[in-house]
């Protein structure tokens, strides 16, 4: 109400006073709750938390799953896979406890329950420091050429800075086949170096968070090029904003 964020480690009432992220605690958490928390959660106006993670087990996933909507069984071959793809994504540096509506994408994409959107041809961003009266200022141009349903686009696009270039020109290319991205905008970013001691060449973590004014999701990107990473997550940010309008899902609470 005041627009400040609480604080998720609060006692009780943050949003990790509940979470749990090894396999054996959520295991147990769903055989009996009082191994691991001591009241209810529902008492005090909070909720229990199954958080994705290098120490998943395929207790987080099947709860996950069950979030989501999905039907899933300990079972079914997709489990240990999607359990498998999860540790070599947190190996290279992705982060699903802060992303989960990447870890939705990538948990329906297992299972076949995704389409493709669109194909990325290639894109390019061009930036300038420029100098004129008063003090200088940077600008950025981005071109993106993607194929949508069979047709290819051509879009340019200016930022203030070239994320915002490139995701500008993402979104001409993509409005007229999805109008509702017109309501999408990204209301953070955070970026993380995840290995310092490899200087500017160094692995760079994005973590981008997208509303379409009611919602807000977070997705994450992982690469060497700090626009690679950041075109990754705004792609699965979009992708996520219009499987939120196919299916009319509730949608993955943010971590911010």
């Amino acid at each position: 109400m005041v627009n400040l964020a609480p604080d998720d480690h609060a006692p009780f009432v943050g949003r990790s006073a509940f979470a749990h992220k090894g396999g054996i605690h959520v295991s147990a958490v769903q055989k009996n709750p009082l191994t691991y928390e001591h009241i209810k959660p529902e008492n005090i106006g909070n909720e229990r938390r199954i958080v994705i993670s290098e120490m998943a087990g395929l207790s987080n996933v099947l709860s996950k799953a069950k979030t989501f909507g999905i039907e899933l069984k300990k079972e079914d071959a997709a489990c240990r896979e999607i359990l498998t793809r999860i540790k070599e994504l947190e190996h290279e540096g992705y982060q699903f406890e802060a992303a989960e509506a990447s870890f939705e994408l990538l948990m329906r994409q297992a299972l076949g329950q995704t389409k493709s959107f669109f194909e990325l041809q290639g894109f390019q961003v061009h930036c300038d420091r420029l100098y004129g009266e008063g003090m200088p200022y940077s600008n950025a141009l981005a071109t993106i050429k993607v194929t949508v349903n069979g047709e290819d686009r051509l879009e340019v696009a200016e930022g203030n800075g070239p994320v915002s270039a490139l995701d500008s020109a993402l979104r001409k290319a993509l409005v007229n086949f999805y109008p509702e991205i017109a309501q999408f905008h990204l209301t953070d970013y955070k970026v993380r170096i995840l290995d310092g001691g490899a200087g500017t060449s160094a692995n760079t973590r994005v973590l981008i968070e997208s509303s379409n004014g009611h919602e807000r999701w977070t997705t994450v990107g992982v690469s060497p090029n700090i626009l690679e990473a950041s075109y990754q997550a705004v792609v699965e940010g979009i992708e996520y904003g219009l499987l939120l309008k196919s299916t009319m899902k509730k949608p993955v609470k943010s971590m911010s």
